[in-house]
Formats: structure tokens, C-alpha cells, sequence
């Protein structure tokens, strides 16, 4: 039996979340590797993760914290800007990778997200313990104190993913035009049907807006209870509540359940946000009356 027959989908899928939780004990232990870490730690411990709401806060806080954290580390954000694969991690279950100095400047060098270090593990692990070991020798040799955070140029970093769930071959674009995500799925070309067939989803406050194009294996489950029916080309909303704010309204952190059928099928894409501090435009005009009082504007928002 060849190591490609042992890597299997459904072996790489359980092994994921163990090999997820050996790397993210280690970086728990001593989160003040980095200051990045620290601050998923304090989001990853005040934030449980059992209801609706419990989830899109756990999504919403780290996504929002990742921003902050790349906008002020060019090593965090290189790995998440410059490589796909990396950036699936940073927003699923994890990414781990570490860097070197070349001819003075520092780069990005080995680099995975858990479903890689998962097939590493079963196809190599020598080399994943290698990993391990140098991680571990890596925390055991920084202090307990902030002040002591490891700022080396050349080590290891972890983030733990903000805890989205996609498909593992999904392409992710980093958009400035939207400000919610946006999921196209396209079927893949069938040289036998002439039809197009896309899937695009797209967020906005209180329901999701869906486009269908041609035949799919779409499903929406209105309820719980009810059954599941097969959509239709066309396009719609599927609102969740709508917003009261003055008085009493109920439709916060809600779900939506979609089902696609025959998933092997099609291709994904991911269009996510991307509102960086360092985008931003600091705006300050002063304001000078004819009194010769003086006030000030200065605002800016990611």
C-alpha cells in the first residue's frame, strides 16, 4: 500500500482535528510566543462555542482581530495575503508555517494548513515530529512574562483559524469591494451539457442573498422540521428578521441550512473582505469658526 493510498480524504479528515489540538496545546501553553497569539487566547477563552451566537462571535472576533494582527505584523500578513493555502487555514482550522532570512530580508518558508500537516503526519512523520520538536524547543526557550514574548525574525507561528468551514480546494480572494463574504460555486465544464450552471451566496445584514444560474443540486431547509426542497434557477432572499431598533426584535444570530449535492462537482471560491487598518485614511480637517474658535474632525473606520 503506496502513502498516497494511506493519505485518503477520510484519513486526512480525522486526523485533522487531533493534529489541530497537538499544535494548538503547545502555542496555549506559552501564548505569549507572539503577540498575535495573545490576542486569540484571550478571544478563544472568554468566547465559548456551543450556540449560534457563541460561533458568529468566536468568527466575527477572530476574523476582526486578524485584520488588526496583520495590519501591524508584515510577517502574519505576508503568510496571509501571499498564499492560498494559508489563507484557507487562517480562516478555517489553522495555519502553521515559519520564516527565514534571506540576504537580510525575512520570507515565509515551510508553510501548512492542518489538512496538509494532517497528510504530512501519514505520509512523513518523521518529518511532521521534526515540526514538533522544534516548535516545542522553540516555547520552551522564551520566558513567562510579556515582556520576555519571542520576537526572533526566524521561528514558528500558529493561528488557530477563525473557525469558518469551507471546501478544501476552495480559491479565496481578498476583495475591497465588498463587505460581506461572498461564495460562488461553479460547475465544473461538461462537455456533453451546454447549460452554465453557478451557485453565488451572498451575506447581508438579517438574510442571504442567493443567484442561481442553470440546474444544480441545491437545497434549502426552511426549518428544523421541515423537509428539504430543491431550488430553482432565479434569485432571492431568504430573510432571517427584520430590524427593530426601536423596540424589542428577535432575529439575531441566526442559521440558514443549504445543502449541495454531488459537491465533487463543482468549483469554489471565496470573495472575502478585506478592510485592513493599513487601508485606511486618516481624516482630520480643522474647523475654524468665524469667532476664531477652532474644532476638530478626525475619524477613520476599517
Amino acid at each position: 500500500m503506496s502513502t498516497q493510498d494511506l493519505a485518503s480524504p477520510q484519513e486526512v479528515n480525522l486526523r485533522s482535528d487531533e493534529i489541530r489540538k497537538e499544535i494548538k496545546d503547545l502555542f496555549d501553553a506559552k501564548p505569549i510566543n507572539d503577540p498575535s497569539y495573545i490576542i486569540y487566547h484571550m478571544i478563544d477563552k472568554h468566547i465559548p462555542n456551543e450556540s449560534t451566537k457563541d460561533k458568529i462571535l468566536r468568527i466575527t472576533q477572530f476574523f476582526n482581530n486578524l485584520y488588526f494582527v496583520e495590519s501591524i505584523n508584515n510577517t502574519i500578513r505576508d503568510a496571509y495575503l501571499d498564499h492560498n493555502n494559508l489563507r484557507l487555514g487562517f480562516l478555517t482550522n489553522g495555519a502553521l508555517f515559519n520564516t527565514k532570512r534571506n540576504k537580510g530580508k525575512v520570507e515565509i518558508n515551510e508553510k501548512y494548513n492542518i489538512d496538509e500537516l494532517s497528510k504530512l503526519y501519514i505520509e512523513n512523520n518523521t518529518k511532521y515530529n521534526d515540526i514538533i520538536t522544534a516548535i516545542s524547543d522553540q516555547l520552551d526557550s522564551i520566558g513567562d512574562g510579556i515582556g520576555e514574548t519571542n520576537i526572533s525574525k526566524e521561528k514558528w507561528y500558529f493561528w488557530p483559524g477563525c473557525e469558518m468551514k469551507m471546501p478544501a480546494n476552495t480559491t479565496i480572494l481578498m476583495d475591497t469591494s465588498v463587505t460581506k463574504s461572498k461564495f460562488v460555486v461553479t460547475k465544473k465544464i461538461n462537455e456533453s451539457k451546454d447549460d452554465a450552471t453557478q451557485i453565488v451566496m451572498e451575506e447581508n445584514p438579517y438574510q442571504l442573498e442567493v443567484s442561481l444560474l442553470g440546474d444544480n443540486e441545491f437545497f434549502y431547509k426552511e426549518s428544523e422540521d421541515a423537509e428539504e426542497r430543491k431550488l430553482k434557477s432565479g434569485f432571492f432572499a431568504i430573510n432571517k428578521s427584520e430590524p427593530e431598533f426601536e423596540g424589542s426584535h428577535t432575529g439575531d444570530f441566526s442559521e440558514i441550512d443549504l445543502a449541495l449535492k454531488k459537491g465533487e462537482e463543482y468549483d469554489y471560491m471565496l470573495y472575502v473582505p478585506y478592510n485592513s487598518p493599513r487601508l485606511d485614511v486618516l481624516t482630520h480637517m480643522k474647523i475654524s469658526n468665524s469667532d476664531e474658535t477652532v474644532e476638530e474632525f478626525i475619524a477613520t473606520c476599517s
